[in-house]
């Protein structure tokens, strides 16, 4: 009787479940990253808009940074070709089953229209001829050039009907381009030759040439013709004609000149690109001084610098290749303090500014329009970060508090490691340095383009590469801490990396490893001992301002190495003391980064355990080598997986949804861990899962300290104390709580919070609490007893699924905006996301955020403290963002709302 009443009655002022939807609400918001399978494309100059179609049927439009507008075609159906009614805002778009669809762009919105394609064409004489292009004459548009058969090219007069003089060439054609006045034009054939003509002649002026024969070359499928700001000369642009035998795999659009070439080379097939003019006015568009060539491939877009005569590459606002090397883990990081925040801006200024086009952006639409002013509370929310470890070693950090995931800085970790890794870092370093000093002078001094030596001149362009020389690169955690902007990242070999924010450039001259001992090697298998780390770099190696690795009293940079050099499983750190924890399969360190000393070393196996773990690596080991050995036999395949939808439809054309498939759950029987087997490929019990620092109250009521926190695979729970007047390193830590859960799931998270669920503050007297997520359960304990509290709820009994990821949010009321409440998150490996209160831990409400088979996609979810998810879409080259908040993000407002796009002067 207790319990029903006190379910049903609550205290005046209290949270009720059922008025959780006026807090909560699962809204789709934006895509960050390049879209899967893109195919077309196409651009509005007047506008100063740009549109994407993919072959799964996704309309993307683009303006200036933060203005986007998405929609679908119906049912998704392929687009084959699309271009804009130039100065309208639509947008028209041919699909793959000849239906033709009009996107009609409206403020911050956007329209679809479909025509009756099922009307059609007829001859009048019944003969019909195969019309491959038609080309209007950008000075007198009643004249065409049209393409017949691909061998015969016609200039016609479309309003005295009459063929005005026609040419029969040799060689199929491929594309037609007019020259900037008007007067010639250029085709581009199959056997990578090109001829020029003038429409008042009938023999060519230029006769058929191939730039890069006279042996085989591949076909041309696509020349332009154009005059750039910097220079009055006309330069030709053409995807392929390289030469077969010998470069037929390149991806390449070439620029020639006057003899002079530049053979822009990219990580995948080109698809089409454009050339962006200056404007004269609104109305008129003048190709004789082009600024930038956009260039869409397979797996980014390029935008190059055509005002500058380096022609150095434009920064992108949006559109960026995230997979341009595989994403290994992901973490999002809310509440940065601002002088952290302001430290990474200048560091990012900085890294932008090199080697990259100093010129604003060149699609303008919506870049007049100036963001509303936001109040401290909401411009404390923008300071948002969502970073990225790469497959690479590259840690890449995005700004997240805005409509477009703005770019701001790389750290390469690889540098760190002797071998072909810190080569080829040194040799793109100087490559990018000769282009942007070496180029500029000779541009100044004879204007030329050609600043490589080899033959073909390529230079290498875009950002994707997704193949790895050494899978141990690939970086496993990371930790970021937002009061003084240090981050640690763990690696697959065991590795370890401290980086703090630096003022002043430096030069260290080597890296040095600092070994830290979990197991003797002498309790483990061969297979394991022969695990080897990866080494660190003895040459010297100068830092930029920004990220720099933490360094040792001798001016030595510092890595951390494990043994065995297992993969990094969880970490964290605490800058006020300097110290840094980490842990892997076989137990866990605590170090001082200052004196370099251990302070915990815990095998969290026994030796029985090891006897079966080191009898098991020896079936693991065949295991992992077959499956090595097929990785690589596909690693180069140039096939990427086809991006499935992830979301429910809904009504219209702007919908943010897919269709969800119904996939049954996946039942089984929920038993303890000690009576499951330990099976091959089976992670270890002792992996340590979670590893925090606290200040809480682990001593006593009315006192906090620092602590550690260790949460591992079996459901067991250490928490040290952090003294402060140790004298011997081993005392600095104290073992003082030790939790062993029945149930022996794997902890997922821990947070030690207040009792309504709020971070702990310092200094604070609020009563205190122990938050456990494990796999299956979320209890409560009461601090600083470890009492276990009557709020717990078993989601894996009840829901049948299994939890993955957790996080505390603080979500205000729509009804009324200064009322906010607190509540907890849970991801499962069933694509659902619940919603607790996070005082009683009741269920309140659940959604399916995406398909239970889409595993990628879980395990990169991360949820933001303002109530955002994030997760990566298949294909790993998109984060699918949604708002959980019933009020809108004040930073998620688009720029065109309430303003009038297009503008009426057009």
């Amino acid at each position: 009787m207790l319990r029903f009443l006190r379910s049903h009655i609550h205290h005046t002022g209290e949270f009720k479940p059922e008025d959780v939807h006026n807090f909560f609400k699962f809204t789709p918001t934006l895509r960050h990253g390049f879209p899967q399978n893109a195919c077309a494309l196409a651009y509005d100059y007047l506008l100063g808009l740009m549109a994407m179609g993919t072959t799964d049927g996704e309309i993307r439009i683009f303006g200036s940074e933060n203005v986007e507008w998405y929609s679908t075609t119906p049912k998704n159906t392929p687009v084959s070709h699309m271009y804009f009614a130039l100065g309208s805002g639509a947008l028209i778009v041919l699909c793959s089953d000849l239906s033709f669809h009009k996107f009609q762009l409206n403020s911050d919105s956007i329209e679809r229209s479909t025509a009756n394609h099922e009307e059609s064409v007829a001859s009048l004489n019944g003969e019909v001829r195969s019309v491959d292009q038609i080309v209007v004459n950008p000075s007198d548009t009643s004249k065409l050039l049209i393409a017949f058969n691909c061998l015969v090219v016609v200039y016609y007069n479309t309003i005295t009907h009459q063929v005005i003089r026609y040419w029969q060439l040799q060689q199929p054609i491929t594309s037609i381009a007019w020259s900037v006045d008007a007067v010639e034009f250029i085709c581009s054939h199959t056997d990578g030759s090109l001829d020029t003509w003038s429409i008042e002649s009938d023999t060519p002026i230029e006769p058929s040439s191939i730039p890069f024969g006279p042996f085989p070359c591949m076909s041309i499928s696509k020349v332009r013709w154009a005059t750039a700001i910097s220079s009055p000369l006309p330069i030709k642009f053409y995807t392929g004609g390289m030469p077969r035998s010998s470069y037929g795999d390149r991806y390449t659009l070439t620029a020639m000149r006057q003899g002079k070439l530049v053979v822009f080379d990219f990580g995948s097939p080109v698809i089409d690109f454009f050339i962006v003019p200056s404007l004269q006015s609104p109305k008129v568009a003048d190709f004789s001084k082009a600024i930038a060539l956009m260039v869409l491939c397979e797996q980014e877009i390029v935008c190059i610098d055509l005002s500058d005569r380096c022609w150095p590459v434009h920064n992108l606002p949006y559109l960026h290749a995230l997979h341009s090397s595989g994403v290994t883990c992901n973490i999002h990081c809310s509440n940065i303090e601002e002088h952290v925040w302001k430290a990474l801006v200048k560091v990012s200024d900085a890294q932008k500014k090199k080697n990259a086009s100093k010129n604003p952006w060149p699609l303008t639409a919506g870049s007049n329009i100036q963001p509303p002013a936001l109040c401290a509370a909401n411009n404390a929310e923008r300071r948002q970060l969502l970073i990225t470890g790469h497959e690479n070693g590259m840690v890449k950090i995005w700004c997240a508090g805005s409509v477009s995931l703005r770019y701001m800085l790389t750290i390469d970790s690889a540098k760190e490691f002797e071998g072909s890794f810190a080569d080829d870092a040194d040799s793109e370093e100087k490559d990018s340095k000769h282009d942007s000093t070496g180029s500029a002078d000779e541009a100044e001094s004879s204007d030329d383009l050609n600043a490589a030596t080899e033959w073909p001149p390529f230079r290498k362009v875009g950002s994707y590469d997704p193949f790895c020389d050494d899978p141990r690169l690939a970086i496993q955690k990371m930790h970021f801490d937002t009061s003084n902007g240090r981050l640690v990242v763990g690696g697959r070999a065991g590795h370890v990396l401290v980086y703090d924010i630096d003022d002043e450039p430096a030069t260290v001259s080597s890296a040095m490893q600092i070994l830290f001992e979990v197991v003797e090697s002498s309790k483990l298998s061969t297979e394991v001992n022969r695990m080897q780390p990866l080494p660190p770099r003895r040459s010297p190696l100068a830092y930029p301002i920004g990220y720099q690795p933490y360094k040792t009293e001798d001016g030595q940079s510092c890595i951390v190495q494990l043994r065995p050099a297992v993969a990094v499983t969880a970490l964290s750190s605490l800058h006020s003391r300097n110290l840094l924890g980490f842990g892997c399969e076989y137990g866990f360190i605590l170090c001082d980064l200052r004196t370099q000393s251990t302070l915990i070393r815990n095998c969290l196996l026994s030796a029985e355990e090891l006897l079966e773990a080191n009898a098991l690596n020896g079936a693991l080991s065949r295991f992992k080598s077959m499956k090595k050995s097929i990785r690589q036999s596909f690693r180069r395949k140039k096939k990427n997986p086809q991006g499935d939808t992830s979301h429910q439809s809904e009504p219209g054309c702007s919908s943010l949804h897919d269709d969800l498939d119904e996939v049954k759950p996946v039942e089984r029987a929920i038993v303890s861990r000690s009576e499951a087997p330990l099976n091959v490929g089976d992670p270890l019990q002792s992996a340590v899962r979670v590893m925090k620092f606290y200040y809480a109250n682990i001593l006593s009521t009315t006192s906090g300290t620092d602590s550690l926190w260790i949460g591992t695979n079996s459901g067991l729970i250490l928490v040290y104390a952090i003294a402060d007047d140790a004298i011997r390193p081993e005392d600095v830590c104290v073992l003082v709580k030790e939790i062993r859960l029945q149930h022996r799931a794997p902890v997922i998270d821990l947070d030690c919070v207040t009792l309504d669920g709020s971070p702990i503050v310092k200094g604070s007297a609020s009563a205190q609490r122990l938050l456990i997520c494990t796999e299956e359960q979320i209890k409560t304990f009461s601090l600083p007893l470890m009492k276990p509290t009557r709020f717990k709820y078993k989601l894996t009994g009840i829901e049948g699924s299994r939890i993955r990821k957790v996080q505390l949010l603080t979500l205000r009321s729509s009804a009324d905006r200064k009322m906010y409440e607190r509540f907890l998150a849970v991801i499962t490996n069933q694509g659902e996301l619940f919603i607790f209160s996070a005082v009683a831990l009741k269920r309140l409400t659940k959604v399916n955020f995406t398909k239970a088979t889409d595993v990628a996609g879980i395990a990169s979810t991360v949820i933001s403290a303002y109530g955002e998810l994030f997760f990566l879409r298949p294909g790993g080259s998109e984060f699918q963002r949604a708002s959980l908040a019933a009020v809108q993000h004040p930073y998620l407002i688009p720029l065109l709302k309430d303003h009038q796009f297009p503008p009426k002067f057009i």
